[in-house]
C-alpha cells in the first residue's frame, strides 16, 4: 500500500492544477486532515525534483483586489482585509 506522500504524488502527476482541497476529496481524507496535506505537499517538492520532475504552484491570490501571496497558504489578504481567498493550486511536471 502506498503512503500518502505517494499518493499525492501520483494525484498531482496525473491532474493538472490541484487545490489541498481537492486532494482531500481525491483520496477520500477527512477535511480536517488539509494540513497534513499541505505539510506533504513542502515536503513532495524535494522528492519530485530527485526524480526530475517539478512541482509547480500558482499561489493563493485574493479574488477581490488580485494580490498575490507568497505562501502556499492563505487565509486573509494583507492588503485589502478580504477573506476571499482563492486557494493555491499544485502540478507535478
Amino acid at each position: 500500500m502506498k503512503s500518502l506522500r505517494e499518493r499525492i504524488i501520483d494525484l498531482l502527476v496525473e491532474n493538472d492544477g490541484l487545490t489541498a482541497k481537492e486532494i482531500c476529496n481525491l483520496l477520500d481524507l477527512e477535511p480536517n486532515r488539509i494540513k497534513e496535506v499541505y505539510s506533504n505537499i513542502e515536503k513532495i517538492a524535494k522528492i519530485v525534483k530527485k526524480k526530475g520532475l517539478e512541482l509547480l504552484v500558482v499561489y493563493p491570490r485574493c479574488k477581490n483586489c488580485g494580490f498575490e501571496f507568497s505562501k502556499i497558504k492563505a487565509s486573509r489578504c494583507p492588503k485589502c482585509k478580504s477573506e476571499r481567498i482563492e486557494d493555491a493550486r499544485f502540478t507535478i511536471r
